[in-house]
């Protein structure tokens, strides 16, 4: 091994080494949405807003029609009671 040999290797190491301070540095930006620490959350109260959509389109007499269902959801309600 030649003494310049051994001065590429310390160079490359030291390049190696900054380039990891650097990365370690750098923020990671999230490669897809989810939950963002710190953002507010809402407290929704879920088995009244089922409830409610039962009583809008699930009753003997619903207070929405068919055509709005359709337009809503995007697929008949038979189709929709099928799946569940």
């Amino acid at each position: 091994m030649s003494m310049f040999e051994t001065a590429a290797t310390y160079s490359n190491d030291d390049e190696i080494i900054a380039t990891v301070a650097v990365l370690i540095q750098t923020p990671q930006k999230r490669p897809w949405g989810g939950s963002v620490p710190g953002h507010k959350t809402y407290k929704r109260d879920r088995l009244a807003a089922d409830w409610q959509l039962n009583q809008d389109y699930f009753v003997e007499r619903p207070l929405y029609s068919e055509e709005h269902f359709r337009r809503r959801f995007r697929m008949r309600r038979k189709l929709f009671l099928r799946m569940g």
